[in-house]
């Protein structure tokens, strides 16, 4: 299933003339619906732990090589499905280009353009015991920019899998409410 096929068209000025509007069907891109069937939990206020504690998802840990379309042909085997890794992550995953974990390399280009590229080892904070702490605080390890941002890419990590066997009545309703938009 090809995810923009479904979303309602809309009449649209692409000219942008003066006193001679000419209208085309364009895709309405800005179309939103709230998937409700299969029973499971309200995906935009769940944690993951709430979701892969349910029947309906699994919890994948994302790779350097992972991406959406990858992962939904490794577990639906049908690559245009991506829209339903992002989907079951709701507000986890809102904008796959910033939420989305980025690759090693990607990560220090980013810490680089960020930083300085010569700074990228520089002190960001001092942690001890897991908390933020003073660089005179007893036990205080040097966090670098590098490993500051290492972390925040790895809690994107986790995200949640729907199960196979529930994605039919997904689809299903997708698409019915698309239709009615």
């Amino acid at each position: 299933m090809s995810y923009f096929t479904h979303f309602p068209k809309i009449a649209y000025d692409l000219r942008g003339v003066e006193d001679q509007p000419q209208f085309d069907q364009v895709t309405n891109i800005l179309a939103r619906v709230v998937i409700r069937s299969a029973g499971y939990a309200d995906i935009n206020n769940s944690s993951l732990e709430e979701l892969v504690g349910t029947a309906h998802f699994q919890k994948h840990i994302i790779t350097d090589s992972d991406r959406p379309d990858i992962l939904a042909h490794q577990y639906y085997r049908d690559s245009n499905l991506h829209w339903l890794i992002l989907y079951a992550n709701g507000n986890r995953l809102l904008n796959p280009y910033y939420d989305w974990p980025m690759t090693q390399y990607d990560l220090v280009k980013f810490t680089k353009k960020k930083y300085g590229a010569d700074n990228i080892y520089g002190t960001h904070h001092y942690e001890s015991g897991g908390y933020q702490v003073d660089s005179t605080a007893s036990g205080a390890t040097v966090i670098t920019n590098l490993l500051h941002e290492e972390t925040i890419n790895d809690n994107k990590r986790p995200i949640a899998i729907m199960q196979p066997a529930f994605i039919g009545p997904v689809i299903d309703e997708f698409k019915e409410l698309m239709s009615t938009q």
